[in-house]
């Protein structure tokens, strides 16, 4: 396989579950709670011992930045993966220097692992050489890669390994071996780091790192690798799914990152709450944390595919407090065994979505005559579609009463239909008015006929 997709990646692991490069499923390592998922790769024996030996002081490797040097072995600290088509790209952080006095020195730096759907791919990293006295001196300025190719990796608990190529990688003679300084006849076998790793050194180096017919050229073959998944955090995103008076705010969330359970007894997914952000909660005691939620659900385990999950939460109008801030929070179901599934995430409620608003109104007045009824219909309804419930309607003849004030149901249509008594001559006001809903303000309507004979 060569170059594959080039540069540096960084994104979350989308989901705790598996980035899928079509065959091949890249998954979180099992790892114990107390061990963070690493890439154990010590580039190659002939660096560590090379840059180890006790020949020229200062001769040494530091790891820093997240790499660990110890026992002879190297490892980097796992940061993200992503997948993108078939092509799954494992992150690492991490800079190891190996010196050999002040003469030279290699560098390599956040190494990365891209692997495709048969488990071939390369390792790339940021790298960079210095070369000192007695050589004329040099160095090159750090850039990422293709340290080496390899075909045919397994995955085996979350975690890939393979042996990179080392034979017939770069053919003595060629072009590209004749570019590099290498002498004829060299690499021996083709047996070299990738070229473009070897560019990257200064020329005084590069002979460590290929086949050239020393004893020492079994050392120099690229290392095996081991390389966890880095699991990502969980996160969560949420919309309005809706927000009605009535109904409350049904709030979308979902949910990346999660798992089904951490190992303890009783883990069993997650729970999800909206309480006032900031608030301290203390999810250890399971009745007083959700004692503090205005709205919660639980999220079994076997609902979280692939560390993803989807609900909607619904918090009632009548538990949301106006100028309030309000934060979605999730932790582990049920006894919160371990943080690991704890995450806060603001929550904007949209309020005006909430509050109750007047009915809007359609009138239609029959006026009655001294002889005959009359009849006024009221249709109330608006953005929370028609309105249900009772209304009250009032006749009134300057400010006397006329008859009894009627309280009439609205049919489900949002309407109310009152006869109105034939009358003596004069001046009348209707009124209806129709009493608050859960989604309606008291909305008054008022007309004035005149009986005239």
């Amino acid at each position: 396989m060569t170059h594959l997709t080039r540069g540096r990646r960084f994104a979350a692991l989308g989901a705790t579950g598996a980035l899928v490069a079509a065959g091949l499923a890249i998954a979180p390592a099992a790892q114990a709670a107390e061990t963070a998922p690493t890439l154990r790769w010590s580039i190659s024996q002939q660096f560590v011992e090379h840059f180890t030996a006790p020949y020229v002081p200062g001769t040494a490797i530091t790891a820093t930045e997240g790499a660990t040097f110890a026992d002879g072995a190297i490892t980097f600290a796992a940061e993200s993966a992503e997948t993108v088509g078939d092509l799954t790209t494992l992150t690492y952080g991490g800079s190891v220097l190996g010196a050999f006095g002040t003469m030279y020195s290699v560098r390599v730096e956040d190494p990365a692992i891209t692997v495709d759907e048969a488990g071939d791919g390369e390792i790339t990293a940021l790298v960079s050489g210095t070369q000192g006295a007695p050589a004329e001196p040099a160095e090159t300025t750090p850039a990422r890669v293709t340290v080496a190719e390899f075909s045919g990796a397994t995955l085996v608990d979350g975690t890939l390994s393979g042996t990179p190529a080392w034979e017939g990688v770069l053919t003595a003679d060629s072009e590209t071996a004749v570019a590099l300084g290498l002498a004829a006849g060299k690499p021996v076998d083709g047996k070299a780091f990738h070229p473009e790793f070897l560019a990257q050194l200064t020329p005084g180096v590069r002979a460590h790192f290929h086949a050239s017919g020393a004893a020492s050229d079994a050392k120099k073959a690229v290392a095996a690798f081991e390389a966890d998944v880095a699991a990502a955090a969980p996160s969560i995103t949420t919309s309005i799914a809706g927000a009605r008076p009535s109904s409350g705010l049904d709030l979308k969330v979902t949910g990346s990152g999660f798992s089904a359970t951490d190992g303890n007894p009783g883990d069993n997914g997650v729970y999800v709450g909206v309480a006032p952000a900031g608030a301290e909660i203390d999810f250890d005691d399971m009745d007083a944390g959700m004692a503090q939620m205005v709205g919660i659900d639980w999220v079994t385990g076997d609902q979280i595919v692939d560390g993803s999950f989807t609900r909607v939460v619904n918090v009632p109008t009548a538990k949301l407090k106006k100028g309030t801030k309000y934060a979605l929070y999730t932790w582990r179901a049920h006894t919160h065994s371990t943080t690991s599934q704890d995450t806060v995430t603001p929550v904007s409620i949209p309020w005006a979505r909430l509050a109750k608003v007047k009915a809007k109104t359609k009138v239609a007045l029959s006026k009655p005559t001294t002889k005959k009824a009359g009849k006024v219909a009221v249709t109330f309804g608006g953005k929370y579609g028609k309105a249900t419930g009772k209304a009250k309607v009032t006749v009134k003849k300057g400010a006397k009463k006329v008859g009894a004030v009627r309280t009439v149901t609205l049919n489900k249509a949002g309407k109310v239909s009152v006869k109105l008594a034939k009358a003596k001559k004069g001046s009348y006001t209707v009124t209806v008015k129709l009493l608050a809903t859960p989604d309606y303000k008291a909305t008054v309507v008022k007309r004035q006929y005149k009986v005239t004979k």
